[in-house]
């Protein structure tokens, strides 16, 4: 028995150390940039579509269809048969549309969320779509005032989901209408393509995150002194309740150099260096730490360190 003992604890020892390596990695426990760290408000869930226009009867139609949903029961389907000699009298070669009012639904101040998501399917005889496909346009009040954008990422037979940052918009407070629309110019004579919407919701991140981080310099001397950060966070939860730390190194070693401030949603954050730093390929990393110190999210980048002139 006793013969067993040494090996027992040599056995511990290893462990304990090996393990320790593991600890000090830290993964953030919080949510991060996931659809679970979203919260939702719905726009319209397209299960009655009586409230949406359609601004071209004569090419196109606008109903609900269980043929293609992705949530719920039903889906919008906006129908057309591109015409090149009908169409309104100016304009044959027009613009087919369908959209809806948002002052009666008081749907109209987007400003507390940070995007418009919706999801879009194509049905087409076309073999594929052209490159300006679908556009989306946000009217707000004001003379030919709109935020539109063209919805390239659609694809024929499959479920794409659209996200629209709000800070895009011209005046997220102000949207006073959403409107869909094809250029027949896009198209050929007789092409029939559908497009079928569903799920259109307001979303914004609740628990802080780190949306977007980079350096100052992607490139660094040995003998330089600092590096910056710059980064975005999101979160409109205690956002002003965590800490955010920026460290930089090199591997699973320790960091180089590491410092801590005050968040701020679009901020910079300086590193003070000490020492040389060895050339080579280095990670940046941004966390966030809650009121008890745990880390709650993390992003990283590379920058490169080379010897100096110096």
């Amino acid at each position: 028995m006793r013969s067993n003992v040494p090996g027992i604890l040599v056995t511990a020892i290893l462990l304990t150390r090996g393990s320790a390596g593991v600890l000090a990695q830290e993964v953030p426990y919080g949510k991060g940039m996931t659809d679970a760290n979203k919260e939702r408000l719905v726009i319209d869930d397209m299960e009655d579509v009586a409230d949406w226009y359609c601004g071209s009867p004569v090419e196109s139609k606008v109903s609900t269809s269980d043929q293609h949903v992705e949530q719920g029961k039903l889906a919008m389907k906006f129908a057309n048969v591109v015409d090149h000699t009908k169409g309104e009298k100016n304009y044959p070669i027009g613009w087919p549309r369908t959209g809806k009012d948002l002052v009666k639904a008081k749907l109209t101040d987007w400003s507390a969320y940070d995007f418009f998501e919706c999801r879009i399917y194509v049905d087409t005889n076309r073999e594929s779509l052209p490159g300006t496909p679908l556009g989306i346009g946000f009217y707000h009040s004001g003379h030919r005032r709109t935020s539109s954008f063209t919805l390239k990422e659609i694809r024929k037979d499959a479920w794409v989901k659209i996200v629209i940052p709000t800070a895009k918009l011209i005046d997220a407070r102000d949207v006073r209408r959403v409107q869909f629309h094809i250029s027949e110019s896009n198209y050929k004579h007789g092409d029939r393509v559908d497009f079928y919407v569903d799920d259109m919701v307001l979303t914004r991140f609740v628990d802080p995150t780190v949306a977007e981080l980079g350096v100052d310099r992607k490139i660094l001397y040995a003998n330089d002194r600092r590096i910056i950060a710059i980064y975005k966070l999101m979160g409109h939860k205690n956002l002003d309740d965590v800490t955010v730390e920026f460290a930089i190194g090199q591997g699973t070693g320790e960091p180089a150099a590491t410092t801590t401030g005050k968040p701020n949603p679009q901020g910079e954050l300086p590193l003070k260096i000490n020492k040389r730093l060895a050339p080579g390929i280095y990670w940046a990393r941004l966390g966030l730490r809650d009121a008890q110190g745990k880390l709650i999210d993390r992003k990283q980048t590379e920058f490169r360190v080379i010897d100096g002139p110096f």
